[in-house]
């Protein structure tokens, strides 16, 4: 190779090494400054603020990336009326128990138990400017007609200069620097119409369908001459790229400084009025001296948005948040190898020889929180007997005609319209003629029976369906850590000794309407 041939190659593939080189001394690092210490190394108050920048910055990251933000525990809010004895104006307050939240940038907003006073609330417009009580007051007047407002109450990261010190430089001339910083937190109320209370966030896993060489189709047939089983085909939760997808796509919301200072009775503090964590909707009262003051508590659930800590997770995922079946009144035989006896069976649809137009039976389930009275209805119940067809030897089925539900009454400690059971009623007809009478399936030979109850048709107090599936043997409790399900519960009755036919039935005359 030539000089020339060199020189060429040199400067081909040596410039951008050159150039990044040269850039280097004005390299910014984005991804995270922090200290390196040696021994004589010179610590200036910029020193420790790189320190402590980085241990937060790097602290927020995660918070933001891996909990997500909101309530994570606390925060109750609760209104509360001042003392008797108080002489002044009785304006409500609030009582916002200990709590824990995160805010967008990964913040933590730690308080402890306090009463909020109404003056202390920061009161924002419906774009999130600040406004003054006049003007609150006249918002609230102006959405009283159509559509009804309410107010979010939301807290905020806040934080503020505490323990003045005064120093003296060496040219003798003094000038004041705070000690510390406090953390802390404060409380906004901002209009919002009242059905936003109640309005759900949205899924923010959002991708497409996964698609690939390792996501179904054609692409399985490949997979299965390099020798992949089926159980390594099976279907994955999120989807084949679905999360990966999401996760590549998505990235934390950067920190910024969004602080804005405000002039408070005792001094100064910085807030972050753009990103509070709702905490419950509100309306707003008069007090005895026409001052604006807390109303009602609307809705103190709704409109918080909750980080979901390990624990409760997997909760979740357990079903600990669904209702179940607790109880089943014919557990004993549920699922049973001995034949029940008839007569026991028929004692379930009430005594005998009453001849009533409905029969109250024993055949019971019990809930094991409370569950909306209105979707309790005979369709969320089935009773089926199965008995033996002797002439082609099949099974046929004969559902039994229920008719009606009977509740279980109401408990005190229960939300009004719910209820914890409800009991089967049947048609009188058919347990005087259909269990009980000649025409009885149970007189031929020995029968099955199956009862369903249909968790998807019935909704709780949280407004989730009954986790009504059944687990092996076992009557009570059910579940499969799923909404909705049906419970089927199986059991065989021995065959009926009776009422036998009368004899002039089988020697009747044909001509006379009778049969062999």
């Amino acid at each position: 190779m030539n000089s020339q041939t060199t020189n060429q190659t040199t400067q081909q593939t040596g410039s951008p090494t050159a150039g990044r080189a040269e850039c280097c001394s004005e390299l910014k690092c984005e991804d995270g400054l922090r200290n390196n210490y040696f021994v004589g190394k010179r610590l200036t108050p910029d020193s420790f603020r790189v320190e402590q920048r980085y241990m937060l910055e790097r602290r927020h990251l995660l918070n933001r990336a891996i909990h997500g933000w909101g309530v994570v525990y606390g925060y109750g809010v609760n209104k509360v009326s001042a003392p008797e004895h108080c002489q002044e104006t009785k304006a409500g307050r609030l009582r916002i128990s200990a709590g824990l939240a995160l805010d967008q940038y990964g913040r933590e907003l730690l308080q402890s138990e306090t009463l909020l006073e109404f003056a202390d609330v920061i009161l924002l417009n419906a774009n999130g400017a600040r406004m003054s009580a006049d003007d609150a007051s006249a918002a609230r007047l102006g959405g009283s007609v159509s559509p009804p407002t309410c107010w979010l109450l939301s807290v905020h990261y806040a934080e503020q200069s505490t323990d003045p010190v005064t120093l003296t430089d060496s040219c003798s001339c003094e000038h004041h620097e705070w000690d510390h910083t406090c953390e802390t937190v404060r409380y906004s109320l901002k209009p919002v119409p009242c059905k936003e209370c109640c309005k759900d966030f949205d899924c923010e896993l959002n991708c497409a369908c996964g698609t690939g060489h390792c996501c179904g189709g054609a692409e399985h047939a490949g997979m299965e001459q390099a020798g992949i089983t089926q159980t390594a085909k099976l279907s994955k939760r999120g989807g084949c790229n679905c999360l990966c997808e999401h996760l590549t796509k998505w990235a934390p919301e950067g920190e910024c400084g969004s602080l804005c200072e405000i002039e408070e009775a005792c001094a100064r503090v910085r807030v972050d009025l753009r990103h509070g964590v709702p905490l419950a909707c509100l309306k707003l009262a008069p007090d005895a001296s026409q001052r604006l003051t807390f109303g009602e508590v609307v809705e103190a659930c709704g409109p918080r948005r909750l980080v979901k800590r390990n624990d409760l997770l997997f909760d979740l995922i357990r079903g600990c948040d669904l209702t179940r079946i607790s109880e089943i009144s014919w557990s004993d035989w549920h699922r049973n190898r001995v034949a029940i006896n008839f007569d026991e069976f028929s004692k379930k649809f009430g005594p005998e020889g009453n001849r009533l137009a409905e029969y109250l039976t024993n055949f019971e389930v019990k809930f094991s929180h409370p569950v909306r009275e209105d979707t309790l209805r005979p369709a969320c119940f089935a009773m089926t007997i199965i008995c033996y067809e002797r002439e082609g030897g099949w099974w046929q089925t004969f559902r039994v005609p229920i008719v009606r539900l009977e509740l279980t009454p109401h408990a005190p400690a229960d939300p009004v319209g719910h209820r914890r059971g409800a009991r089967i009623v049947v048609d009188g007809a058919w347990v005087e003629d259909g269990l009980r009478g000649r025409g009885s399936v149970f007189i031929d030979s020995e029968t099955r029976v199956e009862i369903e109850v249909r968790g998807d048709f019935i909704v709780d107090c949280n407004g989730q369906t009954v986790d009504a599936n059944a687990v092996g043997l076992s009557p009570a409790p059910t579940g499969n850590g799923t909404p909705g399900g049906t419970f089927l519960s199986t059991f065989r009755v021995a065959k009926s000794e009776g009422p036998l036919r009368p004899s002039s039935y089988n020697t009747a005359d044909p001509s006379e309407g009778g049969s062999l």
